[in-house]
């Protein structure tokens, strides 16, 4: 990254905003430019800065994370969100990402760990952990087969590849790497998948692909 990333926590306890606080504005290639306690703060600092990256709690009073994220990512296609939280019930992970969540991180992780992955979702090369994606799966089961036919029918050998390499949390540069493709022929493949699915970011897609039993 060129440009340091502008970051907005929010978080409905002040030691813990705090505390995020301090760790990444550690980071060279962060900025931290505001924090919200709820989810209606949230939403008005993220219509004011214009943030590119959002560490969300998810249950916070007045608004919470999930409904802030739906409102932020409406309104700006622009900003990531990292889901950053305790919980790890199927129910609050399944939400987040319905309602856009690029991200969904827990708040045990190493400081080494959290710096990855924030740089990951910058690059839109984050991906659901498979702890978490087992979690899914586990609460909600397989899904109603789409009447478009079953996806791996609507994908490509090609995309197919590119969707399995993606779920074992790799980027765009090692997937081309993987394949013998370039990174922009990755990227062609990803936008081709997520159009296929109807989904609006990567983590979706991994989901998707867990869910429908392509990949494992």
């Amino acid at each position: 990254m060129n440009e340091r990333a502008q970051v907005l926590i929010v978080d409905d306890h002040a030691l813990v905003r705090d505390g995020l606080i301090a760790l990444i504005s550690r980071w060279p290639e962060f900025e931290v430019v505001g924090s919200a306690a709820d989810g209606e703060e949230a939403v008005a600092l993220a219509a004011e800065l214009h943030p590119d990256l959002i560490l969300m709690d998810v249950r916070m009073p007045r608004l919470s994370g999930v409904l802030a994220t739906r409102q932020i990512t409406a309104a700006d296609a622009h900003v990531r969100v990292a889901m950053l939280t305790m919980s790890t019930l199927g129910e609050d992970v399944y939400e987040a990402l319905r309602n856009g969540a690029h991200a969904y991180l827990s708040k045990d992780m190493p400081g080494d760990r959290l710096h990855d992955a924030l740089q990951g979702v910058l690059r839109g090369e984050a991906v659901l952990s498979s702890a978490i994606a087992a979690k899914v799966l586990a609460e909600f089961g397989m899904p109603a087969r789409s009447p478009e036919g079953p996806l791996h029918e609507r994908l490509t050998d090609r995309e197919r590849d590119v969707l399995r390499l993606l779920v074992d949390g790799l980027s765009n540069e090692e997937i081309g790497g993987r394949l013998h493709l370039s990174e922009a022929t990755v990227k062609k493949h990803l936008g081709s998948i997520m159009v296929k699915l109807h989904v609006r970011n990567r983590v979706q897609v991994a989901v998707m692909g867990l869910r429908e039993g392509i990949v494992e």
